[in-house]
């Protein structure tokens, strides 16, 4: 199991990065890493809310959020992966109010695909998923700027 920790202090509200993140099936519309994302459940927001997203260049996930506090924390299971080596993965977000701007700690814990060599890989995919959501969090601070 891997695990990486990305944190970054965000200069936009705690609600306006919030409205962002609760806008669940649609991050295709802020995050450059999704081509696209859709609701594949009933529920567009909270737990038990689903969706598919299409990742850029490559890959797709199915996702399913499994906590949800309101402006605190979003807890989100990646259940199926396609194309990418790693199998499942746990994804937390959690939003600290500074006043005029909002520290995001994403913390992810992974599961590689592939045994022994899968496991292997698992620190060149640590650096990669490092980086990923650097540009993630950086796409959510000008998605929030602009609430």
């Amino acid at each position: 199991m891997g695990n990486v920790i990305v944190t970054k202090n965000l200069k936009a509200s705690r609600s306006a990065v919030w409205e962002v993140l609760a806008d669940y099936p649609n991050i295709a519309a802020w995050n450059s890493g999704i081509k696209h994302s859709e609701a594949t459940s009933d529920a567009t927001s909270g737990v038990g809310a689903q969706r598919h997203c299409d990742l850029s260049p490559v890959g797709g996930l199915e996702e399913t959020i499994r906590e949800w506090e309101p402006e605190t924390r979003m807890v989100i299971s990646i259940d199926e992966v396609t194309t990418l080596p790693i199998k499942t993965g746990l994804a937390a977000f959690d939003l600290v109010d500074g006043g005029d701007s909002t520290s995001v700690t994403i913390t992810y814990d992974f599961e590689m695909k592939g045994g022994p060599i899968g496991a292997a890989m698992g620190p060149v995919m640590k650096g990669q998923l490092e980086k990923g959501f650097g540009g993630f969090l950086d796409d959510l601070e000008i998605a929030a700027q602009a609430v």
